[in-house]
């Protein structure tokens, strides 16, 4: 059997995204936008009327948008009909910035439809390790690319990779899926009683802080 060619079936890499403005930037902290969810690329024309590629959070929300030399490379990928998703890796606030002070990076991910079902199973484990923080690595060898495309159970997560340095000012908003994050799963899971123990659960550990407080004259 001919082995497959890497570049001919999979592309992935971590890609820095920026915001509008600061006002649709602000949403990165809200619970829409949680580290591990699998979104969508949208198309629209720059200012000088270039296809630019936005991500599309589950809830049909544009986050931010990714710069042209990213964006030309998936228009090559969506010319040849691969699917493309996004998952979230990280989102980070820089006041030196001004207008795009909200960023972050996801973890692009596109394969070809021939091999769609295995490497959506993979994305679906690809997106469980990020939830975590654990950033693994979307880039793949030829031979993991193969071996995924046949079997997508065969991948395991590989080394972290680092979240990239910036400016001193910069704040990091969210780098893995946090308890209220998961409780709020639930409830659009629609796990009506898993989320109502859940919540249960949160409140009981602030009434113990409050009782902890009160009890060494804090409050």
């Amino acid at each position: 059997m001919t082995p497959l060619n890497a570049s001919d079936i999979y592309f992935g890499m971590y890609a820095t995204f920026q915001t509008a403005d600061k006002r649709s930037g602000a949403a990165l902290a809200g619970p829409d936008n949680a580290v591990g969810d699998r979104g969508t690329i949208e198309w629209r024309l720059d200012e000088r009327k270039h296809r630019q590629a936005w991500l599309v959070n589950p809830y049909g929300q544009a986050i931010g948008f990714l710069d042209q030399d990213v964006s030309h490379a998936l228009a090559v990928l969506q010319a040849k009909d691969w699917e493309i998703s996004y998952i979230l890796s990280f989102t980070a606030y820089s006041e030196g910035l001004g207008e795009n002070a909200y960023w972050g990076q996801v973890a692009i991910i596109a394969y070809s439809p021939k091999y769609a079902e295995s490497f959506r199973s993979f994305v679906t484990s690809f997106a469980r390790e990020a939830a975590q923080g654990l950033r693994p690595d979307p880039s793949l060898s030829a031979r993991l690319a193969e071996e995924i495309a046949k079997d997508p159970s065969s991948w395991k997560p590989s080394s972290k990779v680092r979240i990239p340095d910036s400016e001193a000012s910069s704040v990091i908003l969210k780098d893995h899926r946090s308890m209220h994050d998961k409780v709020l799963d639930l409830g659009r899971s629609k796990n009506v009683g898993c989320y109502i123990v859940s919540w249960a659960f949160i409140l009981g550990i602030v009434a113990c802080a409050i009782w902890l407080l009160h009890r060494i004259g804090v409050l």
